[in-house]
This record gives structure tokens, C-alpha cells and sequence, in this order.
């Protein structure tokens, strides 16, 4: 299977949680943009979903993307005024030309979630 990159019409950020000192020295946490890619995102539909899935009030999606090193499972990505938390990462095939994330979307309103 490889990637139909016609396909991938969406523009998505990877966002990660990092660690940054304060003017007063303290440790906060801030979420910043990791990085910017083209991607297909589709909703699973109900047939697809397990019965513990369809129980919960989120969206589930399926967001496929070219290959990108370094993404990882605590990282969220932003879509529109979507912010999707990845629940799983696989590489199709191993071959290390795409990865199909599954996540769940929470709405942002006025900059929160």
C-alpha cells in the first residue's frame, strides 16, 4: 500500500507540550507547533468503531499522513478549530512512507478545550 499524496488536502500542525522558564524562574508548560503537513482526515464511521468506542461522545478519526519521524502518541494535532488527541500511531506496512493515526477530537472554544 503506499500513499496517495493527491489525496492528502488538508493542512494540519502537530502540537507537543514544552517545558520553558518564566520571567520569575518558574517551569511552565506551553504548547507549541512541532510541525505543519498535508493529510487526509476522515471520521471512522459507526460500523467501524468497536461498541466501547460508539459509548463515548467523541469523534473518532482517521488522519493518514506521509511518513514523518519523530511523531508521537503525546502529541495532539490542531485541524480547523479541532484539536484531535493521537490514541495511536501505526506505520503502514513498516515501510516508512506513511503513518494512519487514530484520534479523538475535542473542540476548541475561545482557545481552550
Amino acid at each position: 500500500m503506499r500513499c496517495n499524496v493527491g489525496k492528502l488536502n488538508k493542512r494540519i500542525t502537530f502540537t507537543a507540550y514544552t517545558e520553558t522558564i518564566n520571567d520569575i524562574g518558574q517551569i511552565t508548560l506551553s504548547e507549541e507547533p512541532i510541525k505543519t503537513v498535508w493529510a487526509n482526515i476522515m471520521p471512522i464511521r459507526g460500523f467501524e468503531q468497536t461498541l466501547e468506542e460508539r459509548l463515548r461522545p467523541e469523534t473518532v478519526y482517521r488522519v493518514l499522513t506521509r511518513y514523518h519521524k519523530g511523531i508521537t502518541p503525546d502529541m495532539k494535532i490542531k485541524y480547523k478549530d479541532r484539536l484531535l488527541h493521537i490514541t495511536e500511531i501505526i506505520n503502514v506496512d513498516e515501510g516508512d512512507f506513511a503513518l494512519e493515526i487514530t484520534a479523538t477530537s475535542k473542540e476548541i472554544k475561545d482557545g481552550k478545550e
